[in-house]
Order: C-alpha cells, then sequence, then structure tokens
C-alpha cells in the first residue's frame, strides 16, 4: 500500500493566512477493498489508519489536531453504515495511539444526483461564467438542501460544455464545528 501525507497552506479570504500543518491530509492509493459487498469497505482500516498518523506524525514531527476525511462512493441508504463502521475502526485507531477521542470531520461526497444548479441572472457575470453556468466556486447551502442535516452543493469546477453538475457533499459527523463555506 503507497501512503503519503501531506502539509498544506490554505488561503481563506474571511480569515486570512491558516495554516492546517496539524490537521492530516492524506492520500491512499492501491488500498485493499472488500470481496463482493455493494459498499466500499476498506478491509484493516483501522491498522492502515494507523499507519498514516505514524506517517503523519514522523514527517511533521506532531501529531494531528483534527481529522477531515473527505469519502466517496457511498449512498444515502449507507451512511448509517458509515458511522458505525468506518469512523469507529478510525477512532479506535487514533484511541489506541493517543488515549482519547480524536476530533473528526467526516464528509461524504457525491457526483451521481440529478440537482443541477442555474444561474438566477445568466446575462450578469456576476452570477453566471460566459457558457451560462454558474460560476466556479459557488456554494449552495440552503433552500435545496435537507432541512436538518449538514448538507450543501459546490460547483468545484467551471462548465465547459453542457450545465455543470454541482458535487453534493454530507457532512455525516463534524466534530470540527466547520462551516459550508470553511469546508
Amino acid at each position: 500500500m503507497a501512503l503519503s501525507v501531506h502539509k498544506v497552506t490554505v488561503k481563506s479570504s474571511s480569515m486570512g493566512w491558516k495554516t492546517l500543518s496539524s490537521t492530516i491530509i492524506i492520500t491512499i492509493s492501491e488500498i485493499q477493498m472488500a470481496p463482493h459487498t455493494r459498499l466500499r469497505e476498506f478491509l484493516n482500516l483501522q491498522n492502515i489508519f494507523r499507519e498514516l498518523l505514524l506517517a503523519f506524525v514522523e514527517r511533521s514531527k506532531q501529531r494531528p489536531k483534527q481529522l477531515i476525511f473527505y469519502r466517496d462512493g457511498v449512498s444515502e441508504g449507507q451512511f448509517k453504515q458509515v458511522l458505525e463502521q468506518e469512523i469507529h475502526e478510525i477512532e479506535k485507531a487514533w484511541t489506541a495511539l493517543y488515549n482519547e477521542k480524536p476530533k473528526i470531520t467526516f464528509v461524504v461526497v457525491q457526483k451521481r444526483h440529478h440537482t443541477r444548479l442555474f444561474p438566477s441572472k445568466p446575462k450578469d457575470r456576476q452570477y453566471a461564467d460566459k457558457s451560462g453556468n454558474i460560476r466556479a466556486g459557488t456554494v449552495v447551502d440552503n433552500n435545496i438542501c435537507h432541512p436538518t442535516e449538514f448538507d450543501f452543493f459546490l460547483c468545484g469546477h467551471a462548465g465547459a460544455k453542457g450545465t455543470s453538475r454541482p458535487t453534493h457533499y454530507h457532512v455525516l459527523r463534524d466534530d470540527n464545528k466547520f462551516t459550508a463555506d470553511a469546508l
């Protein structure tokens, strides 16, 4: 299994420069998946995550203060299973190393949906790009979102042809108390 852990700096217009050096940002490739299941489950997630934590500490010389996960390949009917199984495995790995409960933000990312967003004023460049799509970076976190759950739509790219499809983000757990804009 190939692991890489990154230390990043991001610029947020509302907060100035903010360093996320104590936030774990992870890329996992060649991960072993469970065969013959409808949900793409990770095998040995507790061990995988433990390796990632140790790699992060080795590289950054500090342990992470918060964990942010973006998870693809999960349908709404599988949210409970992810909360009960995957997040539980992550917590077990953290607790085994640090003997405390981690601060986790766990976000499910969905591209396969039928929601499309259109600008209210398609001719106005403040609301639309030159192809008539909503502008890249548009976040919608009210009106069409779930009334009690934390979800939002983000159009993270410009639509070159046709109507752009925003990504739907479902925040299953947020111990770090992020807003949709912050995420």
